[in-house]
């Protein structure tokens, strides 16, 4: 790469274009992007090329004496891992360290598990081979009748994409940039690494409002009550938006749930800067019509045909399944950049927000730099580590083939970079910390975007009326959110129990129109 101190590659684009994705991890999507005789000379690549990877099963489990350990292997469809995993900060630790601690954690929904929260003390490093433990606990706690998970369901969880099934997200890898030490910022779930991409804290929090079911959760205060703890602990956080609006930077959010958008959900951004959540479709309108923002940040459809990439819930495994529906949207943002005039001056991020349970072999960073001194959270998490690798993929004219960047960054790393592109000030001491992705560009330009391809799937039927299926657990967080927004809004005061399903909870975001 060229000389830092001549070149760091912030002028090359005047736009960022943000694609964030949910719930994978790097090894699940992009592991086997190269083969051990594949990777370029000169470069290293730290995928499941590097060696056998399994992860034992716990005696407990239906099949251990067949299957003692299971390694990684091709994904079986596009569903995998179904049942959804568990993300919350109890069931990573169980991944990351394999221990269920006290056992009566064991098999029990994650806002009935109890301190330390399968934490070991002291902490050690991670193992990365607790991955089918917590799956399988997660499983008899997700099954309501009791049923004992077999091999043939916990086994999914090692399963992990290669190329030929998600052409479109590898092509890009390979052909323009990918980071295999990406790591998301906090060990935990959504609301919470969301939180750190734009404003570098989660402000303590570690679960998603409300524990996903509505019982809450009690902080190293005692007192968080859900969305309310929330509203009044995250959003006061300055973000990158502020910092953006401060120096004319223009920016939106594009969402398909307009007028909402999970991102104003986590911020609360509308009630500083009005009018920047707009619908999905004027995002290819703005690129056409020359009216792109400086800043896009582009968010997947959450609810019922969910191109988030998210694991579905148990009994709601979509036909194409999310990974496929994923790499559709991957394909149809990727080419209304290619076609635009704007393509020459973009630089494109595909990312996920955390894991979402999902195995990776690489151990999680166990040094990181707190927002603030000294902060505690919840559950007593210090934020001195970070979460697992995720996808990270960057596109630009002036970023060459084979691009592969092994220095390890956070999600705090994005709003290094922004804050160095634009002559913004840093939001926390994560940021400030944190290391700019500038070795990511080169001086030469390029005049090549590849044309992209999906796989061919088989034929799987017309797809089942989702209007009725339960929702997934990010779904559940949005709601509780959303339910807690409508009395703040006054727009009435609906019951949760009313809202069970897809279908309800689409009617119910009808209030907010």
């Amino acid at each position: 790469m060229e000389n830092q101190n001549q070149f760091n590659g912030l002028d090359t684009f005047e736009h960022i274009v943000v694609l964030m994705l949910e719930n994978r991890s790097f090894d699940n999507l992009l592991g086997y992007l190269y083969a051990k005789d594949e990777v370029p000379n000169g470069k290293k690549f730290e995928g499941l090329n590097t060696g056998n990877y399994s992860n034992p099963v716990p005696p407990r489990a239906d099949g251990y004496s067949e299957h003692p350990t299971i390694a990684t292997s091709r994904a079986t469809d596009y569903s995998v891992p179904f049942p959804d995993p568990g993300e919350e900060y109890q069931h990573v630790n169980t991944q990351l360290f394999n221990q269920i601690i006290p056992d009566s954690n064991l098999g029990v929904e994650q806002q009935n598990m109890v301190f330390p929260f399968n934490l070991p003390t002291p902490v050690p490093s991670p193992t990365m081979n607790g991955f089918i433990n917590d799956y399988e606990s997660n499983l008899r706690a997700t099954y309501a009748d009791g049923s004992v998970p077999t091999y043939d369901e916990y086994k999914g969880i090692m399963e992990c994409f290669q190329p030929d099934q998600i052409p479109a997200m590898t092509t890009l890898a390979k052909q323009f940039a990918v980071f295999d030490h990406w790591f998301c910022s906090v060990p935990s779930q959504t609301y919470c690494n969301r939180a750190f991409w734009h404003a570098a804290s989660s402000a303590g929090k570690v679960i998603n409002p409300l524990e996903e079911d509505g019982s809450g959760f009690p902080g190293i205060d005692g007192d968080v009550t859900g969305m309310a703890s929330w509203i009044k602990d995250v959003w006061p956080l300055p973000t990158l938006f502020d910092r953006m609006s401060e120096k004319d930077v223009s920016w939106k959010v594009y969402a398909p749930i307009y007028p909402l958008s999970l991102t104003e959900i986590i911020h609360g951004y509308s009630l500083k800067h009005p009018f920047h959540t707009h619908e999905y479709s004027r995002f290819a309108e703005d690129l056409q019509n020359g009216t792109l923002p400086q800043y896009s940040f582009v968010e997947p459809q959450f609810l019922f045909k969910h191109n988030d990439q998210h694991p579905s819930a148990y009994k709601h495994e979509l036909a194409l399944g999310t990974v496929y529906l994923g790499e559709e949207l991957i394909l149809e943002v990727y080419n209304a950049i290619r076609n635009s005039a704007y393509r020459d001056k973009v630089l494109f991020i595909i990312t996920h927000d955390e894991h979402g349970g999902c195995y990776d072999h690489f151990p999680t960073p166990m040094e990181a730099i707190p927002p603030t001194p000294g902060m505690v959270g919840q559950c007593d998490f210090k934020f001195d580590r970070l979460g697992v690798r995720v996808p990270m993929i960057m596109m630009s004219s002036y970023i060459q083939p084979n691009t592969i960047i092994n220095e390890q960054f956070d999600h705090t790393s994005f709003i290094k970079t922004v804050c160095q592109k634009w002559n913004l000030d840093s939001l926390t001491n994560r940021d400030a910390a944190a290391q700019p992705f500038t070795s990511v560009f080169s001086s030469q330009m390029r005049t090549d975007w590849p044309d992209l391809q999906l796989a061919a799937i088989p034929t799987t039927g017309v797809e089942t009326n989702q209007t009725d299926d339960p929702l997934n657990c990010l779904q559940k967080a949005m709601l509780t959110s959303l339910l807690h927004l409508e009395k703040v809004h006054g727009l009435g005061n609906t019951a949760t129990s009313d809202i069970k399903t897809i279908g309800d909870m689409m009617e119910f975001i009808k209030r907010f129109q």
